[in-house]
């Protein structure tokens, strides 16, 4: 994976850089044994500041422009198109400067009319709650707390509906309003008021008032863990493997092997207005950053968490980042500081080289020394290789440096700054692309779509096949792994790098991963050569031999058989493959079936179906098979349905 783009100023910069270097220095250079020697001999060659002209902007909030978007919104609100008002309310909330503060008080009270009148209550009561963090201005303030009682009485929570109408009449009194109109709105909120106690107190009844029938335990929603790892997984060790999942026992298709949340994510510039920089969830109603325009988060509690670590450090540099061309890799290298202190990083500097495998598995997801020690096959790379990847962790440095990142003294600096280094690198090799599901319209096929990047420490040490046994997908920046096809006790668990064999021929794949990944692949479909999708013959089905464990050969045999007993050239058993064929007489109609039900949108149903079928196979067939890799392919895309998804256009009905 290349660190930067051709369209950034750091090729550039790169370029000039390198050629500013005579044999002898760069000869230097090569030389160096460590990270942390390479970096203090790039950082002290020029001043990345002046080449670059790297300097902390703050773009982006302009009241000028937020009074036009607020101007729009009203006129639509007024209109009652209560989408497109919302829209402009973002968008005006967004460009409110940081010091405004009374306007982005105002600018939040309207923006939960619009979500009050779209029936998105707590999404309301959100907006009117830090309205009022806000310094909400005293005379409004019958507005905040009559919209509260609203929403609180459209939820059924009578209560705290009460509680806000009562309220409502205290802040008319500060109002400016003429009488007339303060007296109507004190009358309205008064009705209420003496309507409401019936509805608590027959509410209440209702809850003592003993049910002829058995009551059901109430359906409580299934709250994902953060963080699961089957029990059957374990990760073993070879020189020729190096680290990887295998299985102690036998599992099926659909079996979640892993939740995980990454050690570090950052979401690609497209996509920094769409998603919540913190946990990537998709978001309508944003909570903005109060100094930058660069990112959005979906709640309080990930804008307090981002601030609170890395996005303090990287606001005011997004835009550099972007504009250097630097890739997504780069942006989780810094991070993977900037979400740590300075005086954490020189804590754990005595332990690093020293970690062991058991001491790395017991460390928490978000700690550096969980994933310091993953491949970057540092030994193996060119020096220009070496060279770029230092170069651009000077420019990162130097964003720390800027952003005032703490503990960054002369001292520290070239050991922060060959950390950066070795990110870069393990990055290269570990890192995952996160998705989403993006349809133009509901009826579309889809597709899958990279948003981010993401490092997971376990994920990161499945190994490849061209045929893989699992599959990910993401929620927010959680992966999720499960299997798809029946893998075998103590076999590898292992996971695709890219192409599969169904897709491109062997002799690509080949390049492919060993030009990104270092390796020659030894996998099954590798070894045989097994054909491509189109390639498989339909009019052949492969059996496999009754022989079970003691024979693994497989039984070519015509679709038009008319014999129905065949001996097996390797073991002599002979297999009756009339049994085989009554059994994948059914699989046809649950393919059929199973695909309507996709199209339907019953995705956990059709993911049943395929099941069955593939359940019903894997008894008498042999890969490859062409129904086979149709029914994974099936389990693929129903699993793909339970992660991040988005319509872009809703069908009209």
């Amino acid at each position: 994976m290349e660190i930067y783009h051709k369209d950034g100023t750091f090729p550039r910069y790169c370029e000039a850089a390198r050629k500013s270097i005579d044999a002898n220095r760069f000869n230097e250079f090569a030389q160096l044994a460590s990270n942390e020697e390479r970096f203090r001999f790039v950082n002290g060659l020029r001043s990345i500041i002046d080449e670059l002209q790297l300097k902390r902007e703050f773009n982006g909030k302009c009241m000028e422009q937020a009074i036009v978007f607020k101007t729009l919104g009203n006129k639509a609100f007024q209109a009652e198109r209560w989408n497109e008002s919302l829209v402009f309310y973002n968008k005006c909330y967004l460009s409110t400067p940081k010091a405004n503060v009374q306007e982005k008080s105002i600018i939040l009270a309207n923006r939960s009319a619009a979500l009050y009148h779209l029936e998105k209550y707590d999404l309301a009561l959100r907006d009117i709650q830090r309205a009022l963090n806000h310094q909400y201005p005293k005379q409004m303030m019958y507005k905040l707390t009559e919209r509260k009682a609203r929403c609180f009485l459209a939820k059924k929570d009578y209560e705290a509906a009460l509680d806000s109408f009562k309220a409502t009449v205290t802040a008319l009194d500060e109002s400016t309003l003429p009488l007339e109109r303060r007296q109507k709105l004190e009358r309205d909120a008064q009705i209420m008021i003496n309507l409401l106690p019936k509805n608590i107190e027959m509410e209440q009844k209702m809850k003592k008032k003993p049910s002829s029938k058995p009551k059901a335990p109430a359906s409580q929603p299934t709250k994902v863990p953060e963080h699961f790892v089957d029990k059957a997984l374990w990760f073993d060790y070879t020189q020729d493997e190096g680290r990887f999942a295998r299985t102690k026992s036998d599992l099926k298709p659909n079996t979640i092997l892993l939740l995980e949340r990454p050690h570090v994510a950052a979401l690609l510039e497209d996509y920094s207005l769409d998603h919540c920089t913190h946990c990537f969830r998709r978001v309508s109603v944003p909570i903005a950053c109060p100094l930058c325009s660069d990112v959005i988060f979906c709640s309080d509690e990930c804008e307090a968490k981002a601030n609170g670590s890395y996005h303090r450090y990287e606001c005011g540099f997004l835009p550099i980042l972007w504009g250097s061309g630097a890739s997504i890799t780069c942006h989780m290298a810094l991070r993977m500081i900037t979400q740590k202190s300075g005086d954490y990083f020189a804590k754990i500097k005595p332990e690093l080289a020293a970690l062991t495998n058991e001491q790395i598995d017991q460390l928490p997801i978000d700690d550096y020394r969980k994933v310091y020690k993953l491949v970057t096959h540092e030994s193996e790379r060119t020096p220009e290789d070496l060279f770029q990847r230092t170069l651009m962790a000077t420019m990162l440095n130097t964003c720390l440096t800027l952003g005032g990142y703490s503990g960054l003294n002369s001292e520290t600096q070239n050991y922060i700054g060959g950390l950066l280094l070795h990110n870069l690198q393990l990055l290269q090799y570990n890192a995952h692309e996160v998705s989403e599901m993006i349809r133009d319209r509901e009826e579309d096929d889809g597709q899958s779509t990279f948003i981010g990047g993401g490092l997971y420490p376990t994920l990161a040490l499945f190994n490849h096949s061209c045929d893989p046994g699992v599959t990910r997908y993401y929620r927010g920046n959680q992966v999720c792994v499960r299997t798809v096809k029946n893998i075998p006790a103590d076999s590898m668990v292992a996971e695709n790098y890219g192409p599969l064999f169904t897709q491109v021929r062997r002799e690509e794949r080949h390049q492919t991963l060993l030009k990104q990944y270092r390796f020659t692949c030894q996998c099954e479909p590798c070894l045989q050569n097994w054909p491509l999708f189109s390639e498989m013959d339909p009019n052949v089905i492969r059996f496999r031999c009754d022989g079970g464990k003691i024979c693994s050969n497989v039984l070519n045999i015509p679709a038009e058989i008319n014999d129905f007993m065949v001996k097996c050239t390797e073991c002599g058993e002979h297999t009756n493959i009339m049994k085989g064929l009554k059994m994948l007489q059914d699989t046809d109609m649950l393919f059929k079936s199973a695909t309507r039900l996709h199209a339907a949108g019953e995705y956990e149903t059709a993911l049943l179906k395929y099941m069955e079928m593939m359940a019903t196979m894997n008894e008498v067939l042999v890969p490859p098979y062409r129904d086979y890799h149709l029914c994974q392919q099936g389990l693929r895309a129903c699993m793909l349905e339970f992660g991040n998804r988005y319509t872009r256009a809703i069908a009209k009905k």
